[in-house]
């Protein structure tokens, strides 16, 4: 489970003209940026890695919706060692 790392809107792309940074199914690697958090009209990018994920992941779902207010520590990804 992805979750995030401070509470801000939660934004899977970076642009609305913009391809989403990952789909379902992808493999995610350390490194690999998985969304966008707005906090106070500053956005913080948001990679995938951390000493309890696995090396290389599988996305299953994304847990929180589109531009939704997210709090620290809320699930956003459902991830699969891979």
């Amino acid at each position: 489970m992805l979750r995030a790392p401070s509470s801000g809107r939660f934004y899977t792309r970076p642009s609305p003209q913009k391809p989403p940074f990952f789909a379902v199914g992808d493999i995610l690697e350390q490194g690999h940026t998985v969304c966008l958090l707005e906090v106070m009209k500053t956005f913080h990018r948001v990679t995938y890695g951390d000493p309890t994920l696995p090396e290389r992941a599988k996305v299953i779902a994304v847990l929180a919706q589109e531009e939704s207010d997210v709090t620290a520590g809320q699930p956003l990804l459902e991830v699969e060692p891979a």
